[in-house]
């Protein structure tokens, strides 16, 4: 039986727009969106992929994830670092499908492959021989490249614990393994934004380009930020999903019956 994903309601919104779902990095909370999703004034559900039994492989988590897509109507995928090819596979699984209901996407701090991102080998290692608090703060302040919010402090710390370091290494393996070069033109039809921090340690502009290059018609939004764009400006990341709502919008692809 298909384990269901662990959902967390972020905020509230009106039901004729469509609603926001976050596919968080690995150890990063659910609700690390929360800020910017209430600025955008939508429904936001953050996505918990990594708690349960799994599988966590990245193509077994994006066939969960479109199967929640039929069920809430339509939707805005976001996704970052990790989370960012989940929403890829997952909105092409659900642009195959009858029913449509994907309406945009926004992929941040990643890439179409984790060529040249020459560290996940050396996390790996790590998440499985020192999985603890001082690992999870040390990759806490590795991702955020700035002072955490102050609302979100303990969700960072606490966190991981609903999680285990064998779900977290099996999914970056699955990241290694994982190349969407060859499907990224299946979502050149919907309404897409590749966000990429300056100052991000862990992906550089050439993952974010790779990801453009493959999305005909694109655009990338390039943020002050480190690796967790979403987190360190919350203003600009707010005005990219409401900029890609309503080209769904426009496009007659973003109201709900």
């Amino acid at each position: 039986m298909t384990q269901a994903l662990a959902k967390f309601h972020l905020s509230h919104g009106p039901k004729n727009r469509p609603t926001l779902v976050f596919l968080p990095g690995a150890l990063i909370p659910p609700n690390a969106i929360a800020p910017v999703t209430r600025m955008v004034k939508l429904r936001a559900i953050g996505v918990g992929w990594l708690e349960g039994a799994g599988p966590h492989d990245l193509h077994s988590v994006a066939e969960r994830v479109a199967l929640l897509i039929t069920e809430i109507g339509p939707t805005v995928l976001i996704g970052h670092s990790v989370g960012t090819p989940i929403a890829a596979l997952a909105a092409a699984i659900n642009l195959r499908s009858t029913k449509t209901n994907v309406v945009g996407l926004v992929l941040s701090n990643s890439g179409a492959n984790t060529k040249g991102h020459g560290d996940v080998e050396s996390v790996i290692e790590r998440v499985l021989q020192t999985w603890g608090p001082p690992l999870w703060k040390a990759m806490t302040e590795r991702s955020l490249g700035s002072v955490c919010p102050a609302e979100l402090v303990d969700s960072f710390m606490t966190y991981p614990r609903r999680i285990t370091a064998e779900a977290t290494a099996e999914s970056l393996r699955s990241l290694q393994q994982t190349d969407l070069t060859s499907m990224l033109t299946e979502l050149s039809s919907l309404p897409t934004a590749v966000v990429h921090g300056s100052r991000d340690p862990a992906r550089t502009l050439y993952h974010a380009q790779s990801l453009l290059n493959g999305i005909a018609g694109s655009r990338l939004v390039v943020l002050e930020t480190g690796h967790t764009s979403c987190v360190e400006a919350p203003e600009e990341f707010a005005e990219v999903i409401s900029s890609i709502v309503e080209r769904g919008l426009r496009a007659g692809i973003g109201s709900a019956d």
